[in-house]
């Protein structure tokens, strides 16, 4: 059958087209799905092996985490007393020449001599030295910053030990 247009010229229908090709999206979602997992595996292992890595913490090291733990469940001049408390007992079981019973002064001159201290030497002083201040003075000192420079100071002479240790040839 033939129908006519309005201007009188037959319109004729048209067989099946062709098909539309599927989008990129359609085509291609399993390789993104992939890429997306494959890079979650990726990291994934990567933040396995990292942890994997660290090295165990020290005698020492464990007891101060002990006072840092307890010391941030505690406010005011008494978290302060417990952080320098900490920091102390950790310096005097990682020296000798390091006591429990000297100054802060003291401290800071006999860590000047020792080079395994010097990445941490600046941190350490200050936590000691605001430490001080709350303790004697009543200065307000936030428990959590003193933690975190405790935390820091000790992973860097712990660095600084292992990597003294790894300098050192070995003996014939």
């Amino acid at each position: 059958m033939i129908f006519l247009a309005a201007d009188d010229a037959p319109l004729v229908l048209q067989g099946p087209r062709a098909t539309i090709p599927p989008g990129w999206w359609e085509s291609y979602w399993g390789v993104v799905a992939f890429g997306v997992a494959l890079v979650v595996a990726l990291a994934l292992l990567e933040f396995a092996r990292r942890r994997r890595q660290r090295p165990a913490l020290t005698s020492a090291q464990q007891l101060l985490e002990q006072t840092l733990q307890q010391a941030a469940r505690t406010s005011g001049p008494a978290a302060a007393a417990l952080v320098s408390r900490g920091l102390r007992d950790f310096l005097a079981s990682t020296d000798a020449q390091l006591a429990t019973g000297l100054s802060t002064e003291e401290l800071a001159a006999r860590l000047a001599g020792l080079p395994l201290y010097l990445p941490a030497r600046s941190l350490l002083l200050t936590a000691l030295q605001t430490a001080d201040l709350a303790k004697f003075a009543g200065a307000t000192a936030s428990p959590d910053i003193l933690i975190t420079q405790a935390r820091e100071a000790v992973q860097r002479v712990e660095t600084a030990r292992r990597a003294f240790a790894a300098a050192t040839p070995p003996r014939p």
